[in-house]
Protein backbone atom coordinates (compact mmCIF):
# COMPACT_ATOMS: atom_id res chain seq x y z
CA UNK A 1 0.00 0.00 0.00
CA UNK A 2 2.97 2.10 1.03
CA UNK A 3 4.54 1.61 -2.64
CA UNK A 4 1.69 2.21 -4.30
CA UNK A 5 1.10 6.01 -2.34
CA UNK A 6 4.03 6.66 -3.14
CA UNK A 7 3.97 6.14 -6.53
CA UNK A 8 1.06 8.07 -6.61
CA UNK A 9 2.82 10.85 -5.30
CA UNK A 10 5.42 11.04 -7.58
CA UNK A 11 2.97 10.57 -10.51
CA UNK A 12 0.86 13.88 -9.10
CA UNK A 13 4.43 15.53 -8.48
CA UNK A 14 5.48 14.87 -12.25
CA UNK A 15 2.00 16.56 -13.74
CA UNK A 16 1.87 19.50 -11.04
CA UNK A 17 5.62 20.55 -12.29
CA UNK A 18 4.18 19.92 -16.36
CA UNK A 19 1.54 21.89 -15.97
CA UNK A 20 2.97 25.01 -13.10
CA UNK A 21 0.71 24.39 -10.58
CA UNK A 22 1.48 25.50 -6.93
CA UNK A 23 0.15 23.16 -4.59
CA UNK A 24 -2.82 20.51 -4.31
CA UNK A 25 -4.18 18.36 -1.92
CA UNK A 26 -6.18 15.01 -2.16
CA UNK A 27 -7.62 12.05 -0.62
CA UNK A 28 -8.98 8.55 -2.13
CA UNK A 29 -11.77 6.00 -0.83
CA UNK A 30 -11.15 2.56 -1.69
CA UNK A 31 -13.58 0.26 -0.02
CA UNK A 32 -13.80 2.18 3.34
CA UNK A 33 -10.09 3.26 3.32
CA UNK A 34 -9.32 6.95 3.29
CA UNK A 35 -5.87 7.94 1.84
CA UNK A 36 -5.01 11.70 1.85
CA UNK A 37 -2.57 13.15 0.38
CA UNK A 38 -0.39 16.86 -0.69
CA UNK A 39 1.99 17.95 -2.75
CA UNK A 40 3.54 21.39 -3.66
CA UNK A 41 3.22 25.35 -1.58
CA UNK A 42 0.96 26.45 1.05
CA UNK A 43 2.05 29.95 0.15
CA UNK A 44 4.01 30.71 -3.24
CA UNK A 45 5.18 34.20 -1.12
CA UNK A 46 5.84 32.31 2.16
CA UNK A 47 7.46 29.19 0.36
CA UNK A 48 5.47 27.05 3.20
CA UNK A 49 4.60 23.42 2.04
CA UNK A 50 1.03 22.44 2.05
CA UNK A 51 0.07 19.54 4.40
CA UNK A 52 -2.97 17.54 3.68
CA UNK A 53 -4.42 18.81 6.49
CA UNK A 54 -4.57 21.94 5.22
CA UNK A 55 -8.07 23.59 4.36
CA UNK A 56 -8.94 24.15 0.62
CA UNK A 57 -11.69 25.98 -1.49
CA UNK A 58 -13.73 24.01 -3.59
CA UNK A 59 -16.10 26.26 -5.45
CA UNK A 60 -18.99 25.09 -7.60
CA UNK A 61 -18.42 21.84 -5.67
CA UNK A 62 -20.90 23.26 -2.52
CA UNK A 63 -23.61 22.72 -4.92
CA UNK A 64 -22.89 18.54 -4.40
CA UNK A 65 -23.07 19.70 -0.58
CA UNK A 66 -26.13 22.04 -1.21
CA UNK A 67 -28.20 18.90 -2.80
CA UNK A 68 -27.46 16.76 -0.31
CA UNK A 69 -28.66 19.84 2.48
CA UNK A 70 -32.06 20.18 0.20
CA UNK A 71 -32.61 16.33 -0.08
CA UNK A 72 -31.84 15.76 3.97
CA UNK A 73 -34.79 18.48 4.48
CA UNK A 74 -36.93 16.33 2.07
CA UNK A 75 -36.40 13.02 3.78
CA UNK A 76 -37.46 14.85 7.02
CA UNK A 77 -40.88 15.86 5.45
CA UNK A 78 -39.57 19.65 5.83
CA UNK A 79 -39.44 20.13 2.18
CA UNK A 80 -41.55 18.60 -1.12
CA UNK A 81 -38.67 19.31 -3.83
CA UNK A 82 -41.64 19.06 -6.73
CA UNK A 83 -43.05 22.25 -4.80
CA UNK A 84 -43.23 25.49 -7.21
CA UNK A 85 -40.39 27.84 -5.53
CA UNK A 86 -42.88 30.61 -5.58
CA UNK A 87 -44.75 28.72 -2.73
CA UNK A 88 -41.61 29.27 -0.68
CA UNK A 89 -40.31 32.29 -2.54
CA UNK A 90 -43.22 34.26 -2.87
CA UNK A 91 -41.33 37.38 -3.68
CA UNK A 92 -39.54 35.64 -6.49
CA UNK A 93 -41.58 36.60 -9.63
CA UNK A 94 -40.07 34.52 -12.23
CA UNK A 95 -40.52 35.74 -16.32
CA UNK A 96 -42.19 32.26 -17.13
CA UNK A 97 -44.14 32.04 -20.56
CA UNK A 98 -44.92 28.26 -18.93
CA UNK A 99 -45.79 29.22 -15.49
CA UNK A 100 -48.78 28.08 -16.17
CA UNK A 101 -48.38 24.80 -16.91
CA UNK A 102 -44.54 24.19 -15.62
CA UNK A 103 -43.66 26.41 -12.88
CA UNK A 104 -40.18 26.06 -11.68
CA UNK A 105 -40.02 24.07 -9.06
CA UNK A 106 -37.60 23.29 -6.36
CA UNK A 107 -36.44 19.85 -8.33
CA UNK A 108 -35.72 22.26 -11.61
CA UNK A 109 -33.02 24.63 -9.24
CA UNK A 110 -31.29 21.26 -8.31
CA UNK A 111 -31.18 19.67 -11.37
CA UNK A 112 -30.52 23.38 -13.21
CA UNK A 113 -33.07 22.55 -15.45
CA UNK A 114 -35.41 25.86 -14.32
CA UNK A 115 -34.33 27.78 -17.89
CA UNK A 116 -32.48 30.00 -15.51
CA UNK A 117 -29.15 31.85 -17.23
CA UNK A 118 -25.61 30.91 -15.21
CA UNK A 119 -24.88 34.34 -13.99
CA UNK A 120 -24.57 38.00 -14.76
CA UNK A 121 -20.92 39.87 -14.58
CA UNK A 122 -22.18 41.78 -11.45
CA UNK A 123 -23.00 38.73 -9.48
CA UNK A 124 -19.64 36.88 -10.06
CA UNK A 125 -16.94 39.79 -11.03
CA UNK A 126 -17.60 42.46 -7.63
CA UNK A 127 -16.03 43.39 -4.57
CA UNK A 128 -19.13 45.16 -3.48
CA UNK A 129 -20.81 41.96 -1.38
CA UNK A 130 -19.99 41.03 2.33
CA UNK A 131 -19.59 37.95 4.02
CA UNK A 132 -23.59 38.08 5.12
CA UNK A 133 -25.20 39.92 1.81
CA UNK A 134 -28.34 38.95 1.85
CA UNK A 135 -29.49 36.35 -0.92
CA UNK A 136 -32.60 38.26 -2.10
CA UNK A 137 -30.34 40.94 -3.30
CA UNK A 138 -29.21 38.57 -5.80
CA UNK A 139 -32.38 38.22 -7.94
CA UNK A 140 -34.03 41.43 -6.46
CA UNK A 141 -31.79 43.95 -7.33
CA UNK A 142 -32.55 43.10 -11.51
CA UNK A 143 -35.10 41.44 -12.02
CA UNK A 144 -34.71 40.50 -15.52
CA UNK A 145 -31.80 37.59 -14.03
CA UNK A 146 -35.34 36.12 -13.53
CA UNK A 147 -36.28 35.61 -17.42
CA UNK A 148 -36.69 31.96 -17.84
CA UNK A 149 -35.55 30.60 -21.41
CA UNK A 150 -36.94 27.37 -21.66
CA UNK A 151 -39.71 25.01 -20.62
CA UNK A 152 -38.82 24.71 -16.47
CA UNK A 153 -38.04 20.70 -16.28
CA UNK A 154 -37.02 20.45 -20.11
CA UNK A 155 -33.31 20.81 -20.72
CA UNK A 156 -30.39 21.23 -18.68
CA UNK A 157 -28.72 24.42 -18.55
CA UNK A 158 -26.29 25.19 -15.65
CA UNK A 159 -27.23 27.92 -13.79
CA UNK A 160 -25.04 29.32 -10.34
CA UNK A 161 -28.28 31.23 -9.72
CA UNK A 162 -30.30 28.05 -9.40
CA UNK A 163 -28.24 26.85 -6.29
CA UNK A 164 -27.98 30.87 -5.05
CA UNK A 165 -31.69 30.62 -4.88
CA UNK A 166 -31.84 26.92 -3.29
CA UNK A 167 -29.50 28.50 -0.57
CA UNK A 168 -32.33 31.68 0.17
CA UNK A 169 -34.84 28.58 0.19
CA UNK A 170 -33.22 26.74 2.92
CA UNK A 171 -33.24 30.10 5.07
CA UNK A 172 -36.80 30.69 4.46
CA UNK A 173 -37.72 27.14 5.52
CA UNK A 174 -35.49 26.69 8.67
CA UNK A 175 -35.43 30.51 9.38
CA UNK A 176 -31.75 31.07 10.07
CA UNK A 177 -28.96 31.31 7.49
CA UNK A 178 -28.33 28.74 5.27
CA UNK A 179 -24.70 28.70 6.38
CA UNK A 180 -25.39 28.03 9.89
CA UNK A 181 -28.31 25.30 9.37
CA UNK A 182 -26.04 23.46 7.06
CA UNK A 183 -22.62 23.33 9.47
CA UNK A 184 -25.10 22.36 12.25
CA UNK A 185 -27.81 20.22 10.49
CA UNK A 186 -25.69 18.17 7.62
CA UNK A 187 -21.66 18.65 8.21
CA UNK A 188 -21.70 17.97 12.05
CA UNK A 189 -23.60 14.65 11.39
CA UNK A 190 -21.65 13.17 8.75
CA UNK A 191 -18.10 14.05 10.79
CA UNK A 192 -17.05 16.76 8.54
CA UNK A 193 -16.01 18.76 11.65
CA UNK A 194 -13.21 20.93 9.47
CA UNK A 195 -15.15 22.39 7.25
CA UNK A 196 -17.66 24.98 6.57
CA UNK A 197 -20.17 26.61 4.52
CA UNK A 198 -18.97 30.31 6.14
CA UNK A 199 -16.49 32.46 4.32
CA UNK A 200 -13.17 32.22 5.90
CA UNK A 201 -9.98 33.67 4.30
CA UNK A 202 -6.44 33.95 4.03
CA UNK A 203 -6.62 37.65 5.63
CA UNK A 204 -8.39 39.94 7.63
CA UNK A 205 -11.21 39.08 10.18
CA UNK A 206 -12.12 36.01 8.93
CA UNK A 207 -8.57 34.47 8.92
CA UNK A 208 -7.64 31.28 8.64
CA UNK A 209 -4.51 30.07 8.94
CA UNK A 210 -5.26 26.39 8.06
CA UNK A 211 -6.18 27.51 4.89
CA UNK A 212 -4.10 27.58 1.89
CA UNK A 213 -3.68 30.65 -0.46
CA UNK A 214 -5.15 30.60 -3.73
CA UNK A 215 -3.11 31.36 -6.73
CA UNK A 216 -3.11 32.58 -10.95
CA UNK A 217 -1.00 31.21 -13.75
CA UNK A 218 1.35 33.48 -12.80
CA UNK A 219 2.25 32.90 -9.50
CA UNK A 220 1.09 35.72 -7.80
CA UNK A 221 -1.45 35.32 -4.47
CA UNK A 222 -5.05 35.49 -4.21
CA UNK A 223 -6.97 35.94 -0.75
CA UNK A 224 -10.51 34.25 -0.75
CA UNK A 225 -13.48 37.51 -1.12
CA UNK A 226 -17.33 37.27 -0.19
CA UNK A 227 -19.20 36.47 -3.16
CA UNK A 228 -22.91 37.15 -4.25
CA UNK A 229 -23.76 33.58 -5.13
CA UNK A 230 -21.84 32.52 -2.48
CA UNK A 231 -24.43 29.27 -2.08
CA UNK A 232 -23.22 28.09 -5.54
CA UNK A 233 -19.65 28.07 -4.32
CA UNK A 234 -18.94 29.09 -0.81
CA UNK A 235 -17.64 26.12 0.67
CA UNK A 236 -13.96 25.60 2.83
CA UNK A 237 -13.06 21.99 3.18
CA UNK A 238 -9.88 19.38 3.89
CA UNK A 239 -9.38 16.65 1.82
CA UNK A 240 -10.21 13.92 4.86
CA UNK A 241 -13.94 15.71 4.92
CA UNK A 242 -14.45 15.19 2.07
CA UNK A 243 -13.78 11.42 1.39
CA UNK A 244 -16.13 11.08 4.55
CA UNK A 245 -18.78 12.89 2.42
CA UNK A 246 -17.92 10.65 -0.88
CA UNK A 247 -18.18 7.83 1.52
CA UNK A 248 -21.61 8.72 2.57
CA UNK A 249 -22.87 10.02 -0.69
CA UNK A 250 -21.94 5.55 -1.85
CA UNK A 251 -24.10 4.48 1.12
CA UNK A 252 -27.36 3.75 1.52
CA UNK A 253 -27.97 7.09 3.19
CA UNK A 254 -27.89 5.94 7.07
CA UNK A 255 -26.08 7.19 9.72
CA UNK A 256 -25.36 4.91 12.54
CA UNK A 257 -27.81 2.90 12.11
CA UNK A 258 -30.50 6.03 11.26
CA UNK A 259 -32.05 7.45 8.20
CA UNK A 260 -29.77 10.60 7.22
CA UNK A 261 -31.30 11.21 3.41
CA UNK A 262 -34.08 8.66 2.05
CA UNK A 263 -32.06 5.94 0.22
CA UNK A 264 -33.94 6.28 -3.15
CA UNK A 265 -33.35 9.95 -3.21
CA UNK A 266 -29.70 9.36 -2.78
CA UNK A 267 -29.53 6.56 -5.41
CA UNK A 268 -30.96 9.39 -7.67
CA UNK A 269 -27.88 11.77 -7.22
CA UNK A 270 -26.05 11.56 -11.22
CA UNK A 271 -28.89 9.42 -12.62
CA UNK A 272 -31.11 11.95 -14.47
CA UNK A 273 -34.69 10.56 -15.74
CA UNK A 274 -36.76 13.58 -15.78
CA UNK A 275 -35.67 15.73 -19.04
CA UNK A 276 -36.33 15.73 -22.44
CA UNK A 277 -33.33 13.75 -23.51
CA UNK A 278 -33.76 10.93 -20.66
CA UNK A 279 -37.66 10.68 -22.28
CA UNK A 280 -35.81 10.06 -25.63
CA UNK A 281 -34.04 7.05 -24.46
CA UNK A 282 -30.41 8.80 -23.02
CA UNK A 283 -29.42 7.85 -19.37
CA UNK A 284 -26.93 10.73 -18.89
CA UNK A 285 -27.09 14.11 -17.81
CA UNK A 286 -27.43 16.13 -13.97
CA UNK A 287 -29.49 15.38 -10.96
CA UNK A 288 -29.40 16.42 -7.00
CA UNK A 289 -25.67 17.62 -7.19
CA UNK A 290 -23.88 15.30 -9.58
CA UNK A 291 -23.31 15.02 -13.47
CA UNK A 292 -22.88 11.33 -14.50
CA UNK A 293 -19.70 10.89 -16.19
CA UNK A 294 -18.31 8.53 -18.56
CA UNK A 295 -14.32 9.45 -19.57
CA UNK A 296 -11.31 7.52 -19.62
CA UNK A 297 -13.26 3.69 -19.96
CA UNK A 298 -15.19 4.32 -16.82
CA UNK A 299 -18.03 5.08 -15.51
CA UNK A 300 -18.61 7.99 -12.95
CA UNK A 301 -20.38 10.40 -11.33
CA UNK A 302 -18.55 13.58 -10.67
CA UNK A 303 -18.66 17.26 -10.46
CA UNK A 304 -15.85 19.77 -10.75
CA UNK A 305 -15.42 23.16 -8.89
CA UNK A 306 -13.36 26.55 -9.09
CA UNK A 307 -13.41 29.36 -7.59
CA UNK A 308 -10.96 32.68 -7.43
CA UNK A 309 -7.24 31.08 -7.41
CA UNK A 310 -8.58 27.11 -6.44
CA UNK A 311 -9.69 24.55 -9.10
CA UNK A 312 -10.99 21.07 -7.68
CA UNK A 313 -12.36 17.69 -9.13
CA UNK A 314 -14.75 15.07 -7.20
CA UNK A 315 -15.07 11.52 -8.67
CA UNK A 316 -17.47 9.05 -7.43
CA UNK A 317 -17.78 5.28 -8.45
CA UNK A 318 -20.57 3.77 -6.24
CA UNK A 319 -20.53 0.20 -8.07
CA UNK A 320 -16.76 -0.19 -6.38
CA UNK A 321 -17.04 2.03 -3.88
CA UNK A 322 -14.23 4.17 -4.97
CA UNK A 323 -13.29 8.02 -5.01
CA UNK A 324 -11.00 10.78 -5.52
CA UNK A 325 -10.98 14.40 -4.35
CA UNK A 326 -8.62 16.92 -5.14
CA UNK A 327 -8.08 20.38 -5.02
CA UNK A 328 -5.23 22.62 -6.68
CA UNK A 329 -4.60 25.96 -5.60
CA UNK A 330 -3.92 27.60 -8.71
CA UNK A 331 -6.93 28.99 -10.80
CA UNK A 332 -5.02 28.38 -14.42
CA UNK A 333 -6.07 28.71 -17.77
CA UNK A 334 -4.23 26.69 -19.12
CA UNK A 335 -3.15 23.71 -17.02
CA UNK A 336 -4.77 20.39 -18.02
CA UNK A 337 -6.65 19.63 -14.97
CA UNK A 338 -7.59 16.52 -16.67
CA UNK A 339 -4.17 14.21 -16.57
CA UNK A 340 -4.79 14.11 -12.73
CA UNK A 341 -8.57 12.44 -13.04
CA UNK A 342 -6.86 9.47 -15.35
CA UNK A 343 -4.21 9.09 -12.49
CA UNK A 344 -6.21 8.32 -9.97
CA UNK A 345 -9.04 6.03 -11.64
CA UNK A 346 -5.48 4.03 -12.65
CA UNK A 347 -4.48 4.32 -8.93
CA UNK A 348 -7.01 3.20 -7.36
CA UNK A 349 -7.76 0.34 -10.35
CA UNK A 350 -11.38 1.44 -11.73
CA UNK A 351 -12.59 -1.44 -13.71
CA UNK A 352 -12.50 -0.57 -17.37
CA UNK A 353 -16.09 -0.72 -19.11
CA UNK A 354 -16.62 -2.37 -22.49
CA UNK A 355 -17.60 -0.57 -25.03
CA UNK A 356 -21.65 -0.76 -26.16
CA UNK A 357 -21.70 -1.89 -29.72
CA UNK A 358 -24.34 -2.61 -32.03
CA UNK A 359 -24.30 -3.49 -35.55
CA UNK A 360 -27.25 -1.36 -36.91
CA UNK A 361 -27.26 0.81 -39.54
CA UNK A 362 -27.70 4.57 -39.58
CA UNK A 363 -31.84 4.85 -39.93
CA UNK A 364 -32.98 5.39 -43.57
CA UNK A 365 -34.29 9.26 -42.33
CA UNK A 366 -31.22 10.30 -40.82
CA UNK A 367 -30.93 12.43 -43.43
CA UNK A 368 -33.13 15.17 -41.79
CA UNK A 369 -30.84 15.61 -39.13
CA UNK A 370 -27.93 16.69 -41.26
CA UNK A 371 -27.01 20.10 -41.13
CA UNK A 372 -26.22 23.10 -38.62
CA UNK A 373 -27.25 23.39 -35.08
CA UNK A 374 -27.08 26.55 -32.27
CA UNK A 375 -27.04 25.68 -28.64
CA UNK A 376 -30.22 26.15 -26.90
CA UNK A 377 -30.58 27.29 -23.82
CA UNK A 378 -26.64 28.79 -23.79
CA UNK A 379 -25.36 29.30 -20.39
CA UNK A 380 -24.56 33.39 -20.35
CA UNK A 381 -27.17 35.47 -22.36
CA UNK A 382 -24.41 38.07 -22.53
CA UNK A 383 -22.52 35.38 -25.19
CA UNK A 384 -25.55 34.28 -27.08
CA UNK A 385 -24.28 36.35 -30.36
CA UNK A 386 -20.87 34.66 -29.72
CA UNK A 387 -22.07 31.44 -28.84
CA UNK A 388 -23.94 31.21 -32.44
CA UNK A 389 -21.34 31.76 -34.50
CA UNK A 390 -18.24 29.84 -32.68
CA UNK A 391 -19.98 27.17 -30.33
CA UNK A 392 -22.51 25.96 -33.44
CA UNK A 393 -21.95 22.56 -34.70
CA UNK A 394 -22.53 20.83 -38.52
CA UNK A 395 -23.50 17.11 -38.33
CA UNK A 396 -23.32 14.74 -41.15
CA UNK A 397 -23.82 11.46 -42.23
CA UNK A 398 -20.45 10.04 -43.72
CA UNK A 399 -20.51 6.14 -43.80
CA UNK A 400 -22.38 4.90 -41.43
CA UNK A 401 -21.51 7.26 -38.83
CA UNK A 402 -22.34 10.87 -37.97
CA UNK A 403 -19.74 13.17 -37.67
CA UNK A 404 -20.26 16.24 -35.45
CA UNK A 405 -17.60 19.44 -36.54
CA UNK A 406 -17.50 22.59 -34.69
CA UNK A 407 -15.14 25.77 -35.06
CA UNK A 408 -13.58 25.71 -31.20
CA UNK A 409 -13.36 21.88 -30.64
CA UNK A 410 -11.69 19.20 -32.42
CA UNK A 411 -14.45 16.76 -34.61
CA UNK A 412 -15.74 13.87 -33.56
CA UNK A 413 -17.85 10.97 -34.85
CA UNK A 414 -21.33 9.22 -33.16
CA UNK A 415 -21.71 5.81 -33.59
CA UNK A 416 -25.46 4.25 -34.01
CA UNK A 417 -26.51 2.22 -31.02
CA UNK A 418 -29.96 2.09 -31.74
CA UNK A 419 -32.73 4.12 -33.97
CA UNK A 420 -32.23 7.40 -31.82
CA UNK A 421 -29.21 6.69 -29.56
CA UNK A 422 -25.59 7.21 -30.41
CA UNK A 423 -22.14 6.85 -28.42
CA UNK A 424 -19.33 9.00 -29.04
CA UNK A 425 -16.09 7.27 -30.06
CA UNK A 426 -14.32 7.59 -27.19
CA UNK A 427 -17.08 6.74 -25.17
CA UNK A 428 -18.42 3.29 -23.33
CA UNK A 429 -22.04 4.04 -22.69
CA UNK A 430 -24.41 5.67 -25.08
CA UNK A 431 -23.58 9.45 -25.19
CA UNK A 432 -26.14 11.25 -27.09
CA UNK A 433 -29.86 11.15 -28.53
CA UNK A 434 -31.24 12.66 -31.48
CA UNK A 435 -34.90 14.08 -31.32
CA UNK A 436 -37.75 15.81 -32.39
CA UNK A 437 -39.44 18.83 -30.21
CA UNK A 438 -41.99 20.73 -31.74
CA UNK A 439 -41.18 20.11 -35.63
CA UNK A 440 -37.13 21.14 -34.72
CA UNK A 441 -34.43 18.70 -35.05
CA UNK A 442 -32.32 18.26 -31.66
CA UNK A 443 -29.37 16.53 -30.46
CA UNK A 444 -28.05 16.19 -26.79
CA UNK A 445 -25.81 14.46 -24.01
CA UNK A 446 -28.06 15.19 -21.50
CA UNK A 447 -25.85 18.69 -20.45
CA UNK A 448 -25.58 20.32 -23.89
CA UNK A 449 -28.51 20.63 -26.39
CA UNK A 450 -28.43 21.82 -30.34
CA UNK A 451 -31.09 22.66 -31.82
CA UNK A 452 -31.46 22.85 -35.81
CA UNK A 453 -31.03 26.13 -37.10
CA UNK A 454 -31.55 26.95 -40.72
CA UNK A 455 -28.26 27.01 -42.87
CA UNK A 456 -29.44 30.60 -44.61
CA UNK A 457 -29.67 31.85 -41.12
CA UNK A 458 -26.59 30.86 -39.90
CA UNK A 459 -25.08 32.06 -43.36
CA UNK A 460 -26.52 36.18 -43.07
CA UNK A 461 -25.10 36.26 -39.41
CA UNK A 462 -21.74 35.39 -40.66
CA UNK A 463 -22.09 37.56 -43.78
CA UNK A 464 -23.74 40.66 -41.47
CA UNK A 465 -20.13 39.88 -39.22
CA UNK A 466 -17.57 39.89 -42.21
CA UNK A 467 -19.09 43.05 -43.97
CA UNK A 468 -19.11 44.56 -40.27
CA UNK A 469 -15.45 43.91 -39.97
CA UNK A 470 -14.75 44.78 -43.07
CA UNK A 471 -16.84 48.07 -42.45
CA UNK A 472 -14.82 48.65 -39.67
CA UNK A 473 -11.11 47.93 -40.83
CA UNK A 474 -12.05 50.32 -44.43
CA UNK A 475 -13.47 53.10 -41.97
CA UNK A 476 -9.94 53.02 -39.87
CA UNK A 477 -7.98 52.66 -42.57
CA UNK A 478 -9.91 55.76 -44.40
CA UNK A 479 -9.95 57.70 -41.36
CA UNK A 480 -5.99 57.34 -41.01
CA UNK A 481 -5.14 58.12 -44.49
CA UNK A 482 -7.78 61.60 -44.38
CA UNK A 483 -5.80 62.25 -40.78
CA UNK A 484 -2.62 61.85 -42.76
CA UNK A 485 -3.77 64.12 -45.55
CA UNK A 486 -5.11 66.34 -42.78
CA UNK A 487 -9.06 66.16 -44.70
CA UNK A 488 -9.87 64.03 -41.88
CA UNK A 489 -11.66 67.71 -40.53
CA UNK A 490 -13.13 69.44 -43.49
CA UNK A 491 -16.65 69.77 -43.58
CA UNK A 492 -17.74 67.20 -45.86
CA UNK A 493 -15.84 64.45 -44.83
CA UNK A 494 -18.41 61.71 -43.64
CA UNK A 495 -15.84 59.15 -42.11
CA UNK A 496 -14.99 61.82 -39.36
CA UNK A 497 -17.28 60.88 -36.70
CA UNK A 498 -17.83 57.25 -37.18
CA UNK A 499 -13.59 57.12 -37.48
CA UNK A 500 -13.13 59.80 -34.16
CA UNK A 501 -16.03 57.19 -32.59
CA UNK A 502 -13.94 53.55 -33.31
CA UNK A 503 -10.53 55.33 -31.84
CA UNK A 504 -12.56 56.42 -28.81
CA UNK A 505 -13.25 52.41 -28.34
CA UNK A 506 -9.37 52.56 -27.54
CA UNK A 507 -9.91 54.77 -24.50
CA UNK A 508 -11.20 52.27 -21.81
CA UNK A 509 -8.74 49.54 -22.90
CA UNK A 510 -5.57 51.40 -20.48
CA UNK A 511 -8.00 51.65 -17.47
CA UNK A 512 -9.40 48.25 -18.04
CA UNK A 513 -5.95 46.80 -17.98
CA UNK A 514 -5.46 48.42 -14.57
CA UNK A 515 -8.62 47.15 -13.08
CA UNK A 516 -8.84 44.04 -11.56
CA UNK A 517 -11.43 41.63 -13.33
CA UNK A 518 -12.29 41.21 -9.39
CA UNK A 519 -14.44 44.35 -10.12
CA UNK A 520 -15.85 43.79 -14.06
CA UNK A 521 -19.13 43.86 -12.87
CA UNK A 522 -19.10 47.00 -10.67
CA UNK A 523 -20.03 50.18 -11.35
CA UNK A 524 -16.62 52.06 -12.24
CA UNK A 525 -15.26 55.00 -14.05
CA UNK A 526 -13.65 52.91 -16.20
CA UNK A 527 -17.03 50.16 -16.77
CA UNK A 528 -18.84 53.63 -17.23
CA UNK A 529 -16.28 54.51 -19.94
CA UNK A 530 -16.81 51.47 -21.79
CA UNK A 531 -20.56 51.93 -21.85
CA UNK A 532 -20.45 55.38 -22.80
CA UNK A 533 -18.06 54.65 -25.90
CA UNK A 534 -19.60 51.87 -27.32
CA UNK A 535 -23.24 53.56 -26.64
CA UNK A 536 -22.19 56.57 -28.53
CA UNK A 537 -20.67 54.26 -31.64
CA UNK A 538 -24.32 53.40 -33.57
CA UNK A 539 -25.19 57.32 -33.17
CA UNK A 540 -21.71 58.25 -34.36
CA UNK A 541 -22.32 55.66 -37.40
CA UNK A 542 -25.70 56.68 -37.91
CA UNK A 543 -24.79 60.68 -38.34
CA UNK A 544 -21.62 59.56 -40.97
CA UNK A 545 -23.76 57.51 -43.37
CA UNK A 546 -26.58 60.56 -43.21
CA UNK A 547 -23.79 63.05 -44.17
CA UNK A 548 -22.56 60.64 -46.72
CA UNK A 549 -25.59 60.48 -48.43
CA UNK A 550 -25.94 64.25 -48.41
CA UNK A 551 -22.40 64.80 -50.01
CA UNK A 552 -22.51 62.14 -52.12
CA UNK A 553 -19.40 60.50 -50.48
CA UNK A 554 -17.08 58.32 -51.92
CA UNK A 555 -19.03 54.98 -52.96
CA UNK A 556 -16.17 53.02 -50.73
CA UNK A 557 -16.90 55.50 -47.46
CA UNK A 558 -20.70 55.24 -47.64
CA UNK A 559 -20.19 51.14 -48.23
CA UNK A 560 -17.93 51.14 -45.25
CA UNK A 561 -20.70 52.85 -43.12
CA UNK A 562 -23.17 51.03 -44.28
CA UNK A 563 -21.68 47.55 -43.39
CA UNK A 564 -20.37 49.01 -40.30
CA UNK A 565 -24.16 50.29 -39.71
CA UNK A 566 -25.94 47.06 -39.92
CA UNK A 567 -23.68 45.04 -38.00
CA UNK A 568 -23.92 46.98 -35.20
CA UNK A 569 -27.66 46.96 -35.51
CA UNK A 570 -27.48 43.09 -35.09
CA UNK A 571 -25.30 43.83 -32.12
CA UNK A 572 -27.69 46.16 -30.57
CA UNK A 573 -30.40 43.67 -30.98
CA UNK A 574 -28.52 41.10 -29.46
CA UNK A 575 -28.08 43.44 -26.32
CA UNK A 576 -24.44 44.04 -27.12
CA UNK A 577 -23.92 47.23 -27.92
CA UNK A 578 -23.95 49.33 -25.42
CA UNK A 579 -21.55 46.91 -23.62
CA UNK A 580 -22.67 47.14 -19.93
CA UNK A 581 -21.73 44.93 -17.17
CA UNK A 582 -22.99 46.10 -14.09
CA UNK A 583 -26.57 45.82 -12.88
Amino acid sequence: MAQKSELLEKKLKRILIDENLTGAVWSTVDNEIITTGALGLKNSNSKKLINSKNSVQVGSLAKVLIATGMLRLSSQGKIDIDSPVNKVLPNIVFDNPWKNTNPVTIRDLLNHTSGLEDARFWQVFSTKPTYNSPLEKIFLKDPSVLKIRTKPGSRFSYSNMGYSMLGLIIEKITHESYEDYLNTNLLKPLGMNNSTFKFVSQKGRNADENLIMGHFDDGTTQENIPMYLRPAGQFTTTANDMALFAKFLMSDGTINGESFVKTELLKQMGRPVSIESNKEGLNSGYQFGLSYRDRYGVVGYFHRGNTVGFRAIFYLFPEEKKAFFISFNTDSETANYQKFNEVFIEHLGIEKKLKTTSNISLDSDIDVYEGFYRLNPVRFEKFAYLDLLFNSIQVNKIDNELIVKSIQNNSYALLPVSENLFRKQDRVRVSHVLYEQNNKQLISDGLVTYEKVSVLYLVLMWLNLILGLLGVIIILIRGFYFLIKKQLFSGKQALTVPFISMMLLFLPLPFLMNQSFLSLGDLTFENILLALVTGVLPIAIIFGFIKAVRNKAYVIDTLSILFTLQWIIVLICWNIIPFRLWA
